[in-house]
């Protein structure tokens, strides 16, 4: 009979183990677990979204955000993500590049859409953005990836020798980039809506814009068209 209790008594305490791990394993997940969601580079930063743990039912979603340069994190902030029980994912953020900081928006269904500055000195502040503040995702600009438009337009910036760039959406929301240099004339460059890859360079004074030329990407490299006549 002793043994037979000896017995039973060790498959409960099995089975008390086994539920106990489950159960701390269901915790960790749930709470603590982190995962690396995407990731954007960019001239030697790198900006990571993480999820910690998992949404539970209907309930809103941790996660975490990332600068690193070389490597070696240099910033980072938690955020909440409230999307109807949605978890951390690609889509519910956009990404874009400032001289002294990088700029991340987080959306979800059931939120404002918050702006998080990870500023390259260690600062960060966060804000809510509506409409045409918010900065664009792959689902605006009648479907152009905002992520690739940013590049080609820091592309052409660079290959006109300008010292700064500053990034903006216009009324239509379409990317544009300001230009600045040593001269203190701005300039800007605009996506040409109707043509891929080609962006228009301008100049406005007094109130009157003049076009200084077109530039196309093509195979990774910048193309002068050598004109200054809308085609």
């Amino acid at each position: 009979m002793k043994k037979v209790l000896k017995v039973i008594l060790g498959i409960l305490l099995s089975i008390i183990v086994v539920i106990g791990l489950l159960y701390g394993a269901f915790i960790y997940m749930i709470e603590y677990h982190v995962a690396t969601v995407d990731k954007k580079s960019y001239n030697g930063y790198e900006v990571v979204m993480q999820s910690v743990g998992a949404p539970l039912f209907f309930s809103s979603a941790d996660g975490r955000l990332l600068l690193k340069k070389n490597d070696t994190i240099i910033n980072k902030t938690d955020f909440v993500l409230s999307d109807d029980g949605g978890s951390i994912r690609d889509d519910v953020w956009s990404v874009s590049w400032y001289k002294d900081h990088v700029g991340v928006v987080i959306r979800g269904t059931e939120q404002d859409d918050t702006l998080y500055n990870l500023y390259y000195n260690g600062k960060t502040n966060s804000s809510v953005v509506n409409g045409q503040d918010a900065i664009t995702t792959k689902g605006d600009m009648a479907g152009n990836d905002a992520d690739e438009i940013r590049k080609e337009l820091k592309m052409v910036a660079d290959y006109l020798h300008y010292d700064d760039i500053k990034y903006g959406i216009s009324a239509k929301g379409w990317m544009y980039a300001n230009l600045y240099n040593k001269d203190g004339v701005t300039r800007h460059l605009n996506y040409y809506e109707t043509q891929e890859h080609e962006y228009v360079y301008q100049e406005t004074k007094k109130g009157t814009t003049i076009v200084l030329g077109f530039y196309k990407i093509e195979n990774g490299q910048v193309i002068d068209e050598h004109t200054t006549a809308w085609h």
